[in-house]
């Protein structure tokens, strides 16, 4: 009897993390990210029909320059998703579709990022809901996740000081010269200490979901 192959084992694992909720990847996501690798995994051929282009494989496109950035780029495509509506995020977006539109398809209206748009909209009417009437009401929103990461609760501590709203954004290249002469520490596993120490629980009203 031959042995499982290494795609099928690739697959099961594939699918098991993406059956975590708490996992942020999709199946496509992680199949363009081994293509990435220098692991030789081969899907089988099973349709000539054209598939769908996602935004992550047009940023690992255009940013990709050798085998030994693959980690780093996948640390920043993170990132860079966990901004939905930031432009960055959003040029990608249109890249993939206008590459879908290339290849005579049409982009998805059903599409991960106006998904997300569609939770975050019904994620401040809850909140918004909660909180009518109570000293907390006026309160800026936090939609996102990880109340008590020191990066998240940094960045909107930063936003407030900046005069910007929560769902403003900070470039990548203006956040780290922020966090430098902020002397923001990623190596520290508590904020204990610093200006933005729980800033979303304390300052801000949100959806603890």
């Amino acid at each position: 009897m031959p042995g499982t192959s290494t795609y099928t084992k690739t697959l099961a694992i594939i699918s098991a993390l993406c059956q975590n909720e708490d996992f942020k990847y999709t199946e496509e996501e992680m199949w363009d990210f081994l293509k990435n690798t220098d692991l030789k995994i081969k899907q089988p051929s099973t349709s000539t029909k054209q598939r769908h282009t996602s935004a992550y494989s047009m940023f690992m496109k255009e940013n990709k320059k050798g085998m030994d950035d693959t980690t780093v780029l996948a640390e920043n495509w993170a990132n860079l998703k966990s901004s939905p509506d930031s432009e960055e995020y959003q040029r990608y977006v249109l890249m993939a579709q206008d590459k879908d539109k290339a290849n005579g398809l049409e982009p998805s209206d059903g599409s991960k990022s106006q998904t997300q748009s569609v939770e975050k909209k019904l994620l401040i009417e809850l909140i918004k809901t909660k909180t009518l009437g109570t000293p907390d009401a006026d309160k800026p929103i936090f939609t996102g996740k990880k109340l008590d990461s020191p990066i998240n609760c940094y960045k909107e501590w930063k936003k407030s000081q900046l005069g910007l709203s929560p769902s403003d954004t900070i470039s990548r290249k203006d956040l780290e010269q922020y966090k430098s002469d902020d002397n923001f520490d990623i190596s520290k596993k508590t904020m204990e200490g610093d200006d933005w120490d729980a800033y979303i629980r304390n300052h801000m009203i949100f959806a603890d979901i």
